[in-house]
């Protein structure tokens, strides 16, 4: 930035100077100087003019005598002394020419000059220019966040404030619960769910009055109830006992449980604790040994590789489900999807997220792109009556897809206000205010049980956003600012080739505005992310991905999540019917 500032410094003292010079010649000095030369050539050929001319008076004057004796002679001095005229004459002629042909020049190449200046200071002036915006790029570039970009609050500068992007308007009132507000407080168990008791007796204290210490008890308690919570142990013995047949005396066991085929191993309690560690709170494989260790004292320690082989074995497992709720989702009338990087062998791979506010159906591939979605074959075989969500991602748009697009209205807004940021324009924060101040008006009439916006209102507001950005393009070809002018131009015809596809939510109501489902679904991951880094195969991201599909469904539809685990550790996992009876 420094150098920058140092290199406009510069040009503008060489511009000073240049400015000078060619106010000097525009002034006329070098005009001067040159017509001062050329009075004083003339004066020195006329005081040489006026000495010959007194020669041949003088010599007029003093040979009267002889007038006769050279009167031959002096025409030919006559002669002579013409010629030396004529010649001087010529020569001062000459001198005029050039001296006329010297201010021509001169003209000429003051105006040479003048256009070389001018042709330096318009391309200096340029530079500046240049450098100008380029300050101007780079504090834009700055001022990017969360609220005009898509950049994780996580990824903030080091010393830039992290802004968590937050839709809702600040009241001036004061945090907490309002006036006239509920207060909310933990509910008392039943007094037959109560399962431990602690008696507090007066022991050494005196009454309070009298300070006497005889006392008896009285029926009469005050109680108090708190939820805490216990880690224990059981060290489960599973006996089997022979049997032998009266028949034929063949001795047989009763039928062993496939999930204790060791002598001893750890059950689907601690299964089901090590693959929510994983799974929800994205511990890395490397701590979750430690966690189980250190709230059983040392008794429960899995190894990693048995915790990496957990993750394979419910893989494997979840494969009917997978495979049901594939065929659910593609039933959907209203589908969501997005995906987003992670890393995978130091290489940049893809997580891919389809599903509602009831479906989460997550896929892996090592890199992204329309492969990965053939092979996911979700978006192919969907039938043009579906609805599908998503942050305008242009692939969606391919020729061989059938369904209906919408667009994601807040992202929409982020890109918004980053133009409005980047330029300084005004009429893009009055799009943003359009937009959520309807936003806010559709859900007030959704709540009232209204389907759509009337078509007047409809009209009205494609005739403010049209308006909007007839003037945002007129800004625009009066700034022509190669950094941010570009992107902005972009922006407008991406709004108005995509209009419908943004803003189908003002004629049905059912239709989602935003794409958070997608949104909050992946966001797991980036804190996974965080902490584990990568994966280490594309095998351990789609292990990731069955998984979290099947305890992301199983959280969207009230199913406690351990009791999933437990049932997918012992070979029982939930059906996707299962689940989503419980919201019915």
């Amino acid at each position: 930035m420094n150098a920058s500032f140092l290199m406009i410094s510069s040009l503008q003292m060489e511009n000073r100077a240049l400015r000078k010079k060619l106010e000097a010649h525009q002034k006329g000095e070098a005009i001067q100087n040159l017509r001062a030369e050329y009075r004083s050539v003339i004066a020195e050929k006329d005081r040489e003019i006026k000495r010959v001319m007194a020669e041949n008076a003088d010599l007029r004057e003093g040979n009267h005598k002889i007038r006769d004796l050279w009167m031959d002679t002096c025409e030919d001095i006559w002669a002579e002394n013409q010629k030396i005229i004529a010649k001087q004459s010529k020569k001062i002629e000459q001198l005029n020419d050039r001296i006329w042909e010297v201010i021509r020049n001169g003209d000429d190449r003051v105006k040479e000059v003048t256009e070389c200046y001018e042709k330096q200071l318009s391309e200096k002036d340029k530079v500046i220019e240049d450098l100008e915006n380029q300050v101007a790029h780079l504090k834009a570039v700055l001022g990017h966040d969360g609220t005009n970009t898509n950049l994780p609050t996580a990824q903030t500068p080091p010393g830039k404030t992290k802004v968590i992007p937050n839709t809702r308007e600040k009241t001036g009132r004061k945090k907490g619960g309002q006036p006239g507000h509920a207060r909310h407080m933990l509910k008392p168990p039943c007094e037959e769910d109560v399962n431990d008791s602690v008696v507090h007796e007066v022991e050494d204290e005196i009454c309070p009055n009298c300070h006497s210490d005889q006392r008896i008890r009285l029926e009469k308690k005050e109680s108090r109830y708190e939820y805490d919570l216990e880690i224990k142990v059981i060290r489960r013995r599973h006996d089997y006992y022979f049997y032998r047949c009266l028949d034929c005396g063949q001795e047989y066991v009763a039928a062993l449980d496939p999930n204790l085929r060791a002598e001893c191993q750890y059950g689907s309690g601690v299964k089901a604790m090590a693959l929510s560690l994983t799974g929800t709170v994205n511990a890395a494989i490397n701590k979750v040994p430690l966690f189980l260790s250190g709230i059983t004292d040392g008794e429960i320690k899995p190894s990693e590789g048995y915790i990496s082989n957990l993750q394979k074995k419910a893989y494997k497992g979840l494969k009917q489900f997978s495979e049901d709720l594939y065929r659910h989702l593609i039933q959907l009338k209203d589908l969501h999807w997005d995906d987003t990087v992670i890393m995978m062998e130091t290489k940049r791979a893809c997580l891919r997220f389809y599903g509602d506010e009831k479906i989460a159906y997550f896929t892996a591939h090592a890199e992204k792109g329309m492969e990965g979605l053939d092979e996911d074959n979700v978006l192919n075989v969907l039938s043009p009556e579906t609805r599908v969500m998503h942050d305008h991602n242009k692939v969606s748009y391919n020729k061989k897809y059938r369904f209906k697009n919408l667009e994601c209205n807040a992202h929409l807004q982020r890109d918004i206000q980053k133009a409005a940021d980047d330029t300084g324009h005004p009429e893009w924060l009055e799009l943003k205010k359009l937009i959520s101040e309807t936003i806010k008006k559709r859900n007030l009439k959704k709540e009232e049980g209204e389907t759509s916006f009337r078509k007047e209102e409809i009209q009205n507001f494609r005739t403010s956003v049209e308006d909007i950005l007839e003037r945002a393009r007129k800004t625009n070809a009066k700034d022509q600012n190669r950094y941010y002018t570009h992107d902005e131009e972009v922006l407008i015809k991406r709004i108005e080739e995509y209009y419908e596809n943004y803003f189908s939510w003002l004629t049905d109501f059912t239709i989602s505005v935003t794409n958070n489902v997608s949104e909050r679904a992946l966001r797991g991951v980036k804190s996974h992310m965080k902490v584990s880094g990568q994966f280490e195969s594309v095998e351990a991201a789609r292990y990731y991905a069955r998984i979290r599909s099947y305890l992301e469904t199983c959280r969207r539809n009230g199913v406690n999540e351990i009791d999933a685990l437990s049932r997918l550790a012992d070979g029982n996992p939930y059906t996707v019917e299962e689940i989503l009876s419980y919201t019915k």
